[in-house]
């Protein structure tokens, strides 16, 4: 296989950098025999994938390169790329979860899949390697006393944010993303249409997260209250303080830990707020369908995964309702006998 190699001039190694310098065909060297260096090839693959990718994906691979990717594999001849490479940057990888890892291999087996389609290399480096097995999600929901004493310590500017966020199951990148126009209050309804992630705003990744939530009435009040106060946003209805978009890592680390920590609480993930929507809402017997539909599920399968077990210990699946249900029919029976 006859390939054409280039080679840089000078020490920038900037994805920016490299997509101008192949663009204007700049300081660039070519040889025949010698594989393309892997910082070329995979730049300009990146590039290639922006007018397919959404806007984080596009922004999240952008950030896998330059952090992690192009650092370990740099100007190695993408030929000579093995999986024992492979398997060594996925070992260099820092203390990251192994969904994190999962996901930074993802683009990077595509690279590599594109480049055999294209005739650079002669079959992936990363053909085989498995995922990392995954540890699931640990659920742990908020009880009633717990949400209030939270709510009760955090910063009053995130009062309605948080509100929100326990009374709709709604993703933080869904939150912070909410503008005033997807608020109807005469319908009642809060229609989620778009998320922000590493602060780029685009449409959900799915389907089922296109969706229309219940506005329940404490949620109503709260957000009715919330419009009328100065702190809410002309466009986005969570503003910061600054009256810009909010930004999840932050809110996070100087709002969400520190109240946990003031109301004595066990810490616990932002994303818990969702969960807690959900077992809540499931414990005391509210349809699982409605429940799936609100936090924009297609099936029941996640539901009953995750959390089944609130459904079987809150809404005490032993006959009880069924009891309940026949002593209230014997009792009006009676009562027109």
């Amino acid at each position: 296989m006859t390939t054409v190699g280039i080679h840089l001039r000078g020490k920038s190694n900037s994805i920016k950098d490299l997509l101008v310098r192949i663009a204007r065909r700049e300081h660039l060297e070519v040889s025949e025999g010698d594989s393309t260096p892997f910082s070329i090839y995979a730049s300009a693959w990146l590039e290639r994938k922006k007018a397919t990718l959404a806007r984080s994906t596009y922004g999240d691979y952008r950030s896998i390169w330059k952090k992690y990717v192009l650092p370990h594999f740099g100007n190695k001849p993408l030929c000579r790329v093995t999986r024992v490479d492979v398997e060594e940057f996925l070992g260099s990888l820092p203390a990251i979860s192994a969904k994190r890892k999962n996901n930074i291999m993802v683009p990077l087996k595509c690279l590599f899949n594109d480049a055999n389609r294209r005739g650079e290399i002669d079959e992936s480096p990363s053909e085989n390697i498995r995922r990392l097995k995954e540890i699931k999600p640990f659920i742990d929901p908020f009880s009633f006393p717990e949400m209030k004493l939270f709510l009760g310590h955090v910063d009053p500017h995130y009062g309605a944010y948080f509100r929100t966020a326990f009374l709709t199951g709604m993703r933080p990148n869904e939150m912070i993303a909410l503008k005033w126009s997807n608020v109807d209050f005469g319908m009642r309804c809060i229609t989620v249409r778009e998320g922000r992630v590493l602060g780029i705003e685009g449409p959900p990744k799915t389907m089922s997260s296109y969706r229309d939530i219940d506005m329940l009435d404490p949620l109503f009040e709260a957000l009715w209250d919330h419009r009328q106060e100065p702190r809410a946003g002309a466009t986005y209805v969570f503003p910061g303080k600054s009256g810009r978009p909010l930004e999840v890592n932050n809110l996070r680390k100087r709002v969400w830990y520190p109240a946990i920590a003031a109301a004595g609480l066990r810490r616990r993930t932002m994303y818990q707020t969702r969960h807690t929507f959900a077992s809540l809402m499931l414990g005391h017997g509210e349809d699982p369908l409605w429940v799936a539909r609100m936090l924009g599920h297609t099936s029941l399968d996640m539901i009953f995964k995750h959390y089944g077990k609130f459904i079987r210990n809150r809404s005490r699946k032993d006959g009880g309702r069924f009891l309940e249900g026949l002593r209230e029919a014997e009792a009006s029976a009676n009562g027109k006998s």
